[in-house]
């Protein structure tokens, strides 16, 4: 009976099942096949690898996502813990009014973002024109159409979605852990360094991993503040489909296939450290 019951509810996916085919493996297999193509010729050639590796624009374009990516996600990862274990010290009603926000604020990405902070820290935003009242340049030391105003924009739209990932985390924290410490004489410091953080660490390593996956991704917001005068992949992907006079699909391809295998890496990377981290938790 529970086989047939299981049977039966494997038809329920079957929606699924097609979705992800048509709109995620079949594309991905198709783009492995063109970044292993030569243009025009047709045939088999591994140069649209090798040109990645080779063409500083491409390369500084990997270096610039990257970097981006990184460094957004650490602080982002950094602020989002603070926000979360702030939020779990409020009341049960505090706790769902702030999720709600932190919710909405987390689907604020695209054109609404971008304009936002045209508005506030634009050439004649709200702020910079308030501080110039004042006497004060903003722009002689920040500059919102440049890789500053990118890491801002990206460490925005980070924080809420690690803040979201990483309160549930923070519930399994339990009180009598922190009552034990304290008699014991724990600080605070020596309860979220030795017992705190190691029990959320798989929470953690999750988090960064989507985080980072959200940064290397992002495109619209990209586009819109820097268009291409800063080199970014899913800049360079989007230009090599759309963008140039004659489309370059093959090397387009072959860096959207260079980005999934960053992904993964760090994906794979946080997950091996996971198992590391039990494994040696387990042996102690």
């Amino acid at each position: 009976m529970k086989t047939k019951y299981k049977i039966k509810n494997l038809w329920t996916m079957v929606p699924l099942l097609v979705l992800a085919a048509l709109f995620i493996f079949l594309p991905i297999l198709s783009m492995i096949k063109q970044s292993f193509t030569m243009p025009e010729a047709g045939t088999f050639t591994l140069n649209n690898y090798k040109t990645i590796f080779t063409d500083s624009v491409y390369r500084v374009a990997t270096e610039n996502s990257l970097y981006l990516s990184f460094l957004s996600t650490i602080i982002g990862l950094i602020l989002s813990f603070l926000i979360a274990y702030s939020v779990n010290e409020l009341g049960q009603k505090g706790q769902g009014r702030i999720l709600s926000l932190l919710n909405m604020v987390s689907n604020f990405a695209g054109l609404p973002l971008y304009f936002s902070f045209v508005v506030i820290l634009g050439n004649t935003g709200i702020f910079v024109l308030a501080l110039k009242a004042i006497g004060i340049e903003l722009a002689t030391v920040f500059k919102l159409y440049s890789m500053q105003g990118l890491m801002l924009m990206f460490i925005y739209f980070q924080i809420p979605l690690g803040s979201l990932m990483l309160v549930p985390a923070f519930q399994a924290i339990q009180p009598a852990w922190k009552e034990a410490a304290e008699l014991m004489e724990a600080s605070s410091f020596q309860f979220w360094t030795r017992i705190g953080i190691p029990v959320m660490l798989p929470s953690l390593l999750d988090t960064f991993a989507l985080l980072f996956a959200n940064a290397i991704t992002a495109y619209a917001t990209v586009l819109l503040l820097v268009t291409t005068s800063i080199p970014l992949l899913p800049v360079k992907i989007t230009t090599m489909f759309t963008g140039e006079m004659t489309p370059q699909r093959e090397m387009g391809s072959t860096l959207a296939i260079w980005m999934i295998v960053i992904m993964l890496a760090v994906i794979c990377g946080c997950n091996l450290l996971k198992k590391l981290l039990y494994k040696g938790g387990s042996g102690s």
